[in-house]
């Protein structure tokens, strides 16, 4: 059997972006297509989002714990936001997009940069920071006895909140934020994006400081990271 990749076909609106294989076997040539890298992974990060077995808020959890070990949630909140830049470089890599510094801004140099791609890698901050907002608060819900452990969850859970409200006021419409950035791709209001974004933001507020909090919290919570999730990868 030979298998050759070549160049992935992207069109920017409704269609896939797949690999096509050269595949010869005791049979005639054929071609088979198989999802590119870039709609598989987005995929199973939203399936993760979605079928996380662990749908917790943090009644356990308090702004006193952050007074006994600071050192953690500062840990925890610096790990958010690497986790919200490693999210852009991520996917610009997986669609081959070039990126550049730009101080602390992630820059994409490609005046022909597609519509999709556009919106993918400016969204792809929030999808990662959603995702690893979640697995925060599974370790937080298990790890009532470790302080350390509760608090850097909890600083992952805070710098989410954090990027979050950053991007609802000075950052909302900065030519080089990730708002800008998916209005320019979608036609959608800068002031419309900020608060698809803020919904999740303020059901995992509800999660991580609310005393006595619904079990629906969580649930709409994690519908709403994987609906954006979705969104942004069939766009």
């Amino acid at each position: 059997m030979s298998i050759k990749f070549l160049e992935p076909r992207v069109n920017h609106r409704r269609t896939a972006n797949y690999y096509q294989l050269n595949v010869s076997h005791c049979c005639e040539p054929r071609i088979v297509k198989l999802p590119g890298i870039g709609w598989v992974l987005l995929r199973m990060v939203s399936a993760l989002v979605c079928l996380l077995p662990t749908l917790s808020a943090a009644d356990n959890w308090s702004f006193d714990e952050l007074h006994r070990d600071k050192k953690s949630v500062l840990f925890g909140f610096l790990g958010g936001l690497f986790a919200h830049e490693l999210g852009h470089i991520s996917v610009a890599t997986i669609r081959g997009v070039d990126f550049e510094f730009d101080g602390l801004s992630i820059v994409y140099p490609e005046a022909n940069l597609s519509d999709k791609n556009r919106l993918l890698v400016a969204s792809a901050g929030f999808q990662v920071q959603w995702l690893a907002s979640e697995i925060a608060f599974h370790y937080l819900e298990k790890s009532k006895a470790d302080l350390a452990a509760m608090n850097t969850a909890a600083g992952v859970i805070l710098s989410h909140l954090g990027v979050t409200a950053a991007y609802l006021t000075f950052l909302k419409n900065h030519s080089q934020g990730d708002i800008e950035g998916m209005s320019e791709a979608t036609g959608i209001s800068n002031d419309h994006l900020a608060l698809a974004v803020a919904v999740p933001a303020l059901l995992d507020g509800w999660r991580l400081l609310g005393t006595t909090t619904p079990n629906w919290v969580p649930q709409l919570s994690v519908l709403t990271k994987g609906i954006g999730v979705a969104w942004a990868w069939t766009y």
